[in-house]
């Protein structure tokens, strides 16, 4: 019996696709089928743009003049809004030393600032 040999039949080979990307801020790292691991992609760009956006959205507050409130609920005073009026007692130290600057004496500045 001779055995004929067998034509070679095209090998179909799979086109790698990517199953995960590297989670975080860091640098872009692609995990593809074939077990290979690169750098940039198109894909996973896109998950870090969308993934920094949405940290950037979570810390950015919206503020009212009084309170900064952040979409986590978390609220804090609103910094940036019309100067505040400093404490009673900076109050009183700044004005005893505009007084005593002015050139008046302790005695005078105790008299007129109590």
């Amino acid at each position: 019996m001779v055995v004929e040999p067998v034509a070679d039949e095209p090998v179909m080979v799979e086109e790698p696709y990517i199953i995960d990307c590297q989670l975080g801020l860091g640098p872009i790292v692609t995990y593809w089928s074939d077990g290979t691991v690169t750098g940039y992609s198109d894909y996973c760009q896109s998950i870090h743009d969308q993934v920094l956006a949405d940290e950037v959205a979570a810390n950015t507050p919206v503020c009212d003049g009084t309170t900064c409130r952040y979409p986590s609920g978390a609220t804090r005073p609103d910094t940036n809004s019309s100067p505040r009026s400093p404490s009673p007692w900076v109050q009183g130290q700044l004005d005893w030393q505009a007084c005593k600057e002015a050139g008046n004496t302790d005695e005078y500045c105790r008299l007129t600032l109590n």
